[in-house]
């Protein structure tokens, strides 16, 4: 196995150790690199916490990856899915 092969790996091992806590019904948080991002998303403002983890993904002092933002949405999305779960709203199948 090349160094380079190797170096791929471990990032992708890195990159898979990040870690995704739900603090309270509106704080959630991502840890990554010892470093633990967390973000208040409140019903109705999801689309400005993902503008916020993109702008974060961007900025040359984050850990964070587009990976780990795709993450975050995924959350985001859940989180929606379920409250709207909890108000008793049909869910669209595919």
């Amino acid at each position: 196995m090349s160094d380079k092969t190797k170096s791929k790996k471990a990032q992708a091992t890195a990159d898979s150790a990040a870690q995704f806590e739900q603090l309270s019904e509106h704080e959630f948080a991502l840890v990554k690199n010892g470093k633990r991002y967390v973000f208040d998303c409140a019903p109705g403002h999801e689309a400005q916490t993902l503008n916020e983890i993109a702008e974060m993904v961007t900025r040359n002092d984050s850990d964070l990856t587009w990976f780990d933002a795709a993450v975050l949405s995924h959350q985001l999305g859940e989180r929606m899915s379920k409250r709207l779960n909890d108000l008793g709203a049909p869910r669209l199948s595919a």
